[in-house]
Parts: structure tokens; C-alpha cells; sequence
């Protein structure tokens, strides 16, 4: 009986010092960790467990295994959890979610500026907040921006190299050929390949400088936030922004930041009711 009694015992602590070991396996190795997670979030996805999903794509961020699937992911789930109204307040994304589901949006489209569903869904986010409409931009810059948004600079750098390689080679069979045919498609190749060279670069350059820049945010906040004239809550509001509008910080000070709407106008937010995109 005894004996019988020690192996039982020695069962239990072998089997929890191997429940312990993976656990610690487990948490030493976050890319294991991160692929659960996305496992997690993709079963509770399509169980309707929005915000089951929500919480294990926010660990796969925190992880630092952040991309562009999977900040586009979560803001698809938090726009559900907002739609689904899981607290019972009786109106959707009562709890910040749409401005969450716009930022995760962005975010993606920060990284993957191809990513037409992540731009889509955003579009239909927007048209549920109260955000203003942004001063118009000529059919020249509208073009450029459509342009640079179709790749990465990443892509476009790749492509600028390989323009360079073509411009190179052909200017050499220029060069040296003694064919006059052969020379004349040379010259037309050489010349086409130096132009696109130039505006590869150039929206390569574009698309890093719109990737790098900070300035932008949203606001997170539950319902709408004050915006001041001046960073002082006593101050003459200005606006009442909607969660979700998208603005750009211009500078801050203790609490506060000055911010930039789109239409041109400019006030005072706190801190804590905005998120860098």
C-alpha cells in the first residue's frame, strides 16, 4: 500500500514538474507563444469570441510579433465586439472599439499600404464617426498618393534597384554593340529604365517618409472628447470629436497636445484619450 501510495505521489509531482517545464518553455520562447495566440485568436474569431480574439491579438503585439495581419485582424475584431455589444449598453462600440478597430486599421495600412481589405474596412469605420473631411488635395498630389500606397517603400526601393540594373546593362550594349538596331532598342530601354528609376526612387522615398512619421493619431476615447482652445479644461471648447477621428499632433505640454484636424483647425486634447497611430 505504501509503495503503491509513493509512486502515486511521484507521479503527481513528475507530471507537475512537466506541466511546469512547458509553461516555462512556453513562456521562453515567444514566437511559440505567438503562434498559440494567433491559433487562439482565429478560433475564438470564428466562434464569435470577439473578445477573446481581441486579447490574444493584443499578446501577439505585445510579444513584438506586431504585422500587418495582425493589427488589420484586430481591428476586424474589435469593430465585431463593438457591433456585437457584449456589455448589454445597448449601442454599439460603447466601449472605445471603433476607435481601437480605426487604429489597428491604420496601423496596418502603416505597414502594408497595399493591403486594400485593411483599407476598405477602414473606410467603412470612418463613415461611423464624426470625423471632419480633410481639405481637398489636387489630382496631382491625390494621384501620387494612390500611387505610392500601391507598395511599400521596401518594394519600390527593390524596384528602383532593379531599374538601375536594366539602365546600366543597356547603356553598356549602347556602348559597345555595333549593330544599329541593337543600339537604337538600347537607347529607347536605357532611357525608359532611367525614368522609372528616378520615380521609384522617389515614391520609395515618399512612402518611407509617410511610414516614419509619428505625428499622426486617433482618438480612443468611449463616446466624444472636449477639445480646448487652450491646454486648460476651463477653456472655451472648440469640437467634440467622436471616437476614432484620425488628427495630427503638432506639439505637447504636460497633459496636453495641440493637435491638427483635417479641415485645417487646431485645439488642445488630453493625452490620455489619444494613441499614435
Amino acid at each position: 500500500m505504501r509503495m503503491t501510495t509513493y509512486r502515486r505521489t511521484a507521479m503527481l509531482v513528475l507530471t507537475a514538474v512537466a506541466m511546469l517545464l512547458t509553461a516555462v518553455v512556453r513562456a521562453a520562447d515567444p514566437a511559440t507563444t505567438a503562434e498559440a495566440c494567433w491559433t487562439e485568436a482565429v478560433e475564438a474569431y470564428a466562434a464569435k469570441h470577439y473578445d477573446k480574439a481581441v486579447e490574444s491579438l493584443e499578446h501577439i503585439i505585445a510579444l513584438g510579433y506586431g504585422s500587418a495581419e495582425v493589427y488589420y485582424n484586430l481591428g476586424n475584431a474589435y469593430f465585431k465586439l463593438g457591433q456585437s455589444d457584449i456589455g448589454g449598453s445597448g449601442r454599439p462600440f460603447a466601449s472605445g472599439e471603433l476607435g481601437r478597430a480605426i487604429l489597428n486599421y491604420r496601423r496596418a495600412l502603416k505597414l502594408d499600404p497595399s493591403l486594400e481589405d485593411a483599407r476598405y474596412n477602414l473606410e467603412i469605420a470612418v463613415d461611423h464617426t464624426n470625423d471632419t473631411e480633410a481639405i481637398p488635395h489636387s489630382f496631382i498630389v491625390r494621384l501620387w498618393h494612390s500611387l505610392r500606397d500601391m507598395a511599400t517603400s521596401n518594394s519600390w526601393a527593390w524596384l528602383s534597384l532593379l531599374s538601375l540594373v536594366v539602365m546600366l546593362a543597356t547603356a553598356l550594349i549602347y556602348l559597345l554593340s555595333q549593330h544599329i538596331l541593337y543600339r537604337k532598342i538600347a537607347f529607347f530601354v536605357a532611357v525608359t529604365a532611367l525614368v522609372l528609376f528616378i520615380l521609384t526612387t522617389l515614391l520609395a522615398l515618399s512612402q518611407r517618409r509617410a511610414a516614419n512619421d509619428n505625428t499622426k493619431a486617433v482618438v480612443v476615447c468611449s463616446d466624444t472628447t472636449p477639445v480646448h482652445a487652450s491646454p486648460d479644461s476651463s477653456s472655451k471648447i472648440i469640437r467634440q470629436p467622436s471616437q476614432g477621428v484620425t488628427l495630427r499632433i503638432i506639439r505637447e505640454q504636460t497633459g496636453w497636445q495641440e493637435i491638427l484636424f483635417s479641415d485645417g483647425e487646431k485645439g488642445w486634447i488630453r493625452k490620455s484619450v489619444v494613441e499614435r497611430i
